[in-house]
This record gives C-alpha cells, sequence and structure tokens, in this order.
C-alpha cells in the first residue's frame, strides 16, 4: 500500500494482504484484507495509530520513510490484538523515544502477549484528549466492540474517527474511500456478522456514541474508508 493522504496531516499508510483466505484460523477471506495504519502529523507531535501483521512490518517500515517522517511520539494501539500491535517490538527498537497509548486492558494485554515494558506504556481514560500542536485527539473507549480493550481515536479538528474494528470489513481493494458501494456493503455485513455479532449489544450502543459525535470520516481497521456525512 501507498502513503496516501487522508486529509491534511494524516495520511493512510497501511498494508494489503491480497493473499490472506482465513483469519483467526476460522473466517474465509474471498477478497483477502488490509491492515490500517495512520500517520498524524500535528504542528508539535506525530502519532502512529496501530502497527500491522507482523508478517508485513516491513513494508510498514518502508511507508513511515516515504512519508518522510523521522520521529515519532506516540504510538496509539486501539487494539492488542496481533494484526493491530504485532509489529510493535520493532517500531520500539526504531522509535526509542515513543510511547505508547491504549488502555487499561489494553496494557495487560500488550505486556502479557508481547511483553512491552510497563514504563513504555501510557494508559487513557474515557474522552482523555493528546494534543498534537494543531490536532487534537481524543480518545473513546468501546469496549467489547470485539474484544475488552477496544477503543476508538477521534482526531476532532478534522472529524475523522479511527474507528479500530469498528465499521471495519475484510475487503483488500486499492480503494481509499469506498468507491464501489455494493461489493463493500456486502463486505461489511459479513464482517459485521462474524465479528461483530457475538457483541451486538454493546456495540449497538457504540454505534450510537458515533452518531453523537457524528463524523464526517471514519477509519476502520480493516477495509476502504467512509467520508461524507450519509
Amino acid at each position: 500500500m501507498v502513503v496516501r493522504e487522508v486529509c491534511k496531516g494524516v495520511y493512510s499508510i497501511g498494508v494489503f494482504d491480497w493473499d490472506r483466505q482465513v483469519f483467526d484460523e476460522l473466517l474465509p477471506l474471498p477478497d483477502g484484507t488490509t491492515y490500517n495504519s495512520f500517520l498524524i502529523e500535528g504542528s508539535e507531535k506525530t502519532v502512529l495509530i496501530d502497527t500491522v501483521d507482523p508478517e508485513f512490518e516491513e513494508e510498514l517500515i518502508t511507508n513511515i520513510a516515504r512519508s518522510g517522517v523521522s520521529k515519532i511520539d506516540y504510538i496509539i494501539i486501539n487494539h492488542a490484538e496481533q494484526d493491530h500491535s504485532g509489529s510493535i517490538p520493532v517500531f520500539l527498537e526504531l522509535f526509542p523515544n515513543a510511547k505508547i497509548i491504549t488502555s487499561e486492558k489494553g496494557k495487560e494485554l500488550l505486556k502479557s502477549m508481547l511483553q512491552v515494558p510497563d514504563f513504555k506504556i501510557s494508559t487513557i481514560n474515557d474522552r482523555d484528549t493528546l494534543s498534537l500542536g494543531d490536532k487534537t485527539l481524543e480518545f473513546i473507549q468501546i469496549p467489547w466492540s470485539h474484544w475488552p480493550d477496544s477503543m476508538m481515536t477521534y482526531i476532532r479538528e478534522d472529524k475523522m474517527l479511527i474507528s479500530m474494528d469498528l465499521f471495519g470489513s475484510h475487503y483488500a481493494t486499492s480503494e481509499l474511500f469506498i468507491e464501489d458501494v455494493h461489493t463493500h456493503y456486502v463486505n461489511a455485513r459479513r464482517y459485521f456478522a462474524e465479528i461483530m455479532m457475538p457483541f451486538r449489544y454493546p456495540t449497538a450502543q457504540n454505534v450510537q456514541t458515533v452518531r453523537e459525535l457524528a463524523p464526517e470520516i471514519i477509519a476502520p481497521s480493516h477495509g476502504p474508508i467512509y467520508k461524507g456525512k450519509e
């Protein structure tokens, strides 16, 4: 995946997995998937939101190099599953001064699964904010929209919500924003049925939170990005 600007100072730098056929050893992937990662350049601080599956960490490193960014201040992990967090160890080596930001439950999981040192992780509470200078990030916890650590990151000035697995689709496409609405709808329905349906009650509450937030851009962890108010 090439580096592409979503809005001013916000870049999609994730990777395509065109050939993956099964997810979580269970779910068929007829159209592959993407592991979406985002780079946010504020006037004072730079943030990486989520890493990628470790198999593709070199590609993500290449994309960051292409972006021209030489320093990352924070690595925000919206979700500790390995397709989001699995490349953390290599990025902590590349950017040793970077601090990881995640939920309290996310911290527990990262320490357990990846042996991330305690002092490298800062935890947030629901609706905490982080200033990057000219951009403000707001953290919104959505536990049990898939995992207990789940959270989203909202860029207030851009009205852009990085929604984690919520609103995702396992659909490898070169589209940055949704263009083929019918194909996306089919994939998004299947994704919801297979991944979110077991957690449909908390997820319904979390969807209402998103409605009230009224973002103009929704960028999930898998699949293309939603843009516009509809």
